[in-house]
């Protein structure tokens, strides 16, 4: 599936590159670890959330939420949290890192949280290939095991984040929670390297699944557009630059 990945050239992200470096200046300035902070955690939940549900997205982001639908969020919020730890102290990541990561999200929501699939699941589209239910670990850790090799690491994050994206849910490797999980587990590199998470806007949900149809026939130019794009307003939004901010509501 990654054979035709495209690799950008470090000029073409030289403007994230440079902001990344002025946000990590900023580690001691409250005003933008706050920013960082509510971006990470309810703006980044909530959003995450709505993107999978894009018939239900003022559900998602209007100021009340059903008690179930709290619960989602604050699992998100506190998963977000766990998973940044993790990405400052580790160098890679592990299957046992994306099963955690599922059952912190869907703990108390679907019975099978921390468990890969066991049913078969139908084609998403052209030049998607299902993988058989049994296959699923053992295609899980090969994934895993490349996105630890010498070629992955030439990648910028972005990069980086498009390709374990793109590789997952092809897999699809969960029952439920697949969506949520995997555009989670997938910035890994991008917060391990100092950059805010690739929050991709509800609003944006027609452009997201355009662009992971388009991943399965190896044009990933587009998701890789949609991520670079998150990542700059989030860095905009971090270092209080003209942006169209994140919505910050509040769970309640």
């Amino acid at each position: 599936m990654a054979g035709n990945f495209e690799l950008r050239t470090k000029y073409q992200f030289a403007g994230l590159v440079e902001r990344r470096d002025r946000l990590n200046g900023f580690r001691d300035d409250a005003g933008a670890q706050n920013r960082f902070a509510q971006l990470i955690g309810h703006t980044w939940a909530r959003e995450n959330c709505a993107l999978d549900e894009v018939g239900k997205t003022s559900s998602w982001l209007q100021g009340t939420l059903d008690e179930k639908r709290v619960l989602q969020l604050n699992h998100h919020v506190g998963a977000a949290q766990w998973f940044l730890n993790c990405s400052r102290s580790q160098a890679s990541l592990s299957c046992a890192n994306l099963l955690e990561l599922h059952h912190r999200l869907m703990e108390g929501i679907h019975p099978l949280a921390s468990r890969f699939r066991e049913s078969e699941i139908s084609s998403f589209g052209e030049g998607h290939e299902p993988i058989e239910a049994e296959l699923v670990p053992y295609v899980v850790e090969n994934a895993l095991e490349w996105f630890s090799s010498d070629s992955f690491h030439e990648m910028h994050e972005v990069e980086k984040t498009a390709l374990i994206l793109m590789k997952l849910v092809d897999i699809w490797p969960f029952e439920e929670g697949n969506g949520l999980t995997l555009r989670l587990f997938a910035n890994f590199f991008l917060l391990k390297s100092g950059y805010p998470p690739a929050i991709i806007p509800s609003t944006k949900a027609p452009q997201y699944a355009a662009a992971i149809q388009n991943s399965f026939r190896f044009h990933t130019q587009p998701l890789i557009d949609l991520l670079t794009e998150a990542v700059l307003q989030g860095l905009l939004y971090c270092l209080a630059e003209p942006t169209g901010a994140p919505r910050l509501d509040i769970v309640g």
